[in-house]
């Protein structure tokens, strides 16, 4: 072992052999190093025990449950053996990159789906399509309107996400700003608390879809006159467990049979 290290690790004399100083941190280490690996173990083997059993489902302010309970429904009347747990997701550090922990800490979420952007990210589940919307100060000019059309934008500033991440929202911005050169875009890298406090205190226009009308409650959300829609449904990683696979399976099923 000495040879294989390239140092002593032990002092030998006429009285016994004990640890150097490098052996003892070596000794100290190597304990830690083993009860880690232990706990690796562990870890690793409830995972894979739970990986059949269990769907763990991120939440957060953007991604709630909306249609999932209607799903576990069905899928708790199929897989009665199948567990469902709600994790949340931490808005400050995990919503910037919600991708790096999916599979790891959650295995899916519900939401708005950024075709662009998360493209190779995640696998999708389409549950339904959502239409652009508007959502204003109660002080905002438009905010007594009952629908707006895009004329009614012009000269607006609209708060949206940035470029490239959405194939309709890039499109929806070029169509207005081509129609409409006086509009300005201030871009948002994500939608949070501060994105739409930004809106309460300023005269902006937030684009956003009417599923979110109850996150924003201090706006008005108003109907936007446009063929546009995006995609809503389920987030999930790329490498589905067995549970994961059974719950996205019975979900598939029921929009097929058009029950969600």
């Amino acid at each position: 072992m000495e040879s294989r290290c390239g140092f002593k690790l032990f002092s030998r004399s006429n009285r016994g052999i004990k640890l150097t100083p490098a052996g003892k941190s070596l000794y100290e280490d190597a304990k830690i190093i083993i009860r880690l690996s232990e706990d690796a173990l562990n870890k690793a083997g409830s995972l894979a025990e739970s990986s059949e059993t269990t769907v763990r489902i991120g939440t957060s302010l953007l991604y709630k449950c909306r249609l999932l309970p209607n799903i576990w429904s069905s899928v708790n009347e199929k897989y009665p053996d199948l567990k469902i747990e709600i994790l949340p997701i931490n808005t400050a550090t995990d919503c910037g990159n919600v991708f790096t922990f999916l599979g790891m800490r959650y295995d899916l979420f519900e939401g708005v789906y950024a075709d662009k952007g998360w493209v190779g990210k995640c696998r999708f589940l389409q549950l339904k399509t959502t239409p652009l919307c508007c959502a204003v100060s109660p002080k905002h000019r438009l905010a007594k309107l009952e629908k707006l059309t895009l004329q009614d934008l012009n000269g607006e500033y609209l708060v949206m996400p940035i470029m490239g991440i959405s194939t309709v929202l890039d499109s929806f911005r070029k169509d207005v700003t081509d129609k409409f050169p006086a509009v300005q875009i201030i871009d948002s890298s994500y939608y949070g608390v501060d994105t739409f406090t930004l809106c309460e205190v300023n005269p902006y226009v937030l684009i956003t879809q009417p599923v979110y009308s109850d996150i924003h409650t201090n706006l008005v959300t108003i109907p936007l006159e446009t063929d546009y829609t995006l995609p809503y449904g389920l987030m999930y990683s790329n490498e589905p467990t067995a549970a994961v696979k059974k719950f996205i399976s019975t979900a598939s099923e029921q929009i097929n049979a058009h029950i969600l």
